[in-house]
This record gives C-alpha cells, structure tokens and sequence, in this order.
C-alpha cells in the first residue's frame, strides 16, 4: 500500500498540474498586453461566463479592468518558448507585448480586442466582475464569441491538436512544459514559483 506524503499548503497548487494555460490579452490606451494564465476554468452556462486567477500587481490586470473586455487564447505546444517569453517580459514601456515575443494579433469582431493569429481557439470576454481571493483576482468574463481551429469539434482531437501543459517551474532550470505526445522542454525563466 502507498503511504500519503503532506503536501506544503503554498504547493497544493501543484496538485492540479499540467494545466493548459491561456494567453490573456488586452488592448488599453492604445497599448497591447497579454500575459500566461495557468488557472482559468468555466464558470457558468448560461450566461456563459468563464474565471481566471490574475495577480493584481500585473500591468495587464490593470489593462483589462481598464478595458473593461479581454481575450482567451489557447496556444499548442510548439509555442512554449513564445509562452514562456510573454510571461517574463513586462508590458510596461512596450506597444504590443504580443508581437514583442513573435505573436501575430488580430481585433476581435465583438470586443474589438486583440487575439493571437497563431491560437487554435480563442474567447472575446466582456468584464462581467473581479474578486479578491487572496494574492489573486478572479477576473470573471462573460464570452461574447468564440472560435477554434478544425482540430475542434464539440471536443478536441488531439490527433491534431497538441495544446502546452504547463507542469511548474523549477528553481534551477526553469519553466516545465509537456506535450500530449510525450515531448518535453523546459525554458530558463528569470523567476520561479
């Protein structure tokens, strides 16, 4: 029989590992931000409504609150290092943070937002309401559309679709992502957690 091992209260988020992150993203005063969100989860059916967990601290919390609307964005695999990269760069003193770090945008019909060209699925999100929980904010956004790549259909085929598992970070390598087909890469970040 296994024993069970105490796991640290700061590392129960853990647990939940690999998750597949979204890109957040936001235009705000004529500045385009985005950011890696790890923890992001539907809410609500009708009216759709999804979660994500943002640091209040991050420029592009305070762009989207500002905006009042934000976008979803699910990246595949082959562009952990672009990932890894937005997630490290600040967007304050820099135009559009996406193509900084080698991502192509385009304005959401809806929100006029701007989402990535290279997703294979993207939301456009109006800011229904924030909360406090914690060191995070729950930023909850109501989905105004939604659209995805043919490797999408009622479900994903991951025959075709290959999305990034963010596994965490490790203090002396950096950040760990995983494939659904058993690949591996682990990008030097500048930070841990």
């Amino acid at each position: 029989m296994t024993s069970w091992v105490e796991v640290e209260k700061s590392k129960v988020h853990r647990l939940f590992y690999p998750q597949v992150p979204v890109v957040v993203t936001v235009e705000f005063k004529n500045r385009i931000g985005g950011m890696p969100a790890i923890w992001c989860t539907p809410l609500s059916f009708n009216p759709p409504l999804i979660g994500v967990a943002v640091a209040p601290d991050h420029q592009t919390f305070k762009m989207l609150t500002g905006a009042k609307a934000f976008g979803i964005n699910w990246l595949e695999y082959r562009y952990a290092k672009e990932l890894a990269q937005l997630g490290q760069t600040s967007t304050q003193g820099i135009t559009n943070k996406l193509t900084s770090v080698g991502l192509k945008t385009f304005e959401g019909k809806k929100t006029r937002q701007p989402l990535i060209e290279q997703s294979s699925a993207t939301l456009e999100c109006r800011l229904n309401q924030n909360h406090r929980m914690g060191t995070h904010e729950l930023v909850v956004g109501e989905v105004l559309s939604a659209y995805a790549r043919d490797s999408f259909d009622n479900y994903w085929d991951f025959t075709r679709y290959s999305p990034i598992l963010y596994a965490g970070t490790n203090k002396r390598k950096g950040w760990i992502f995983m494939s659904t087909r058993g690949r591996k890469m682990t990008v030097p970040c500048a930070h841990s957690g």
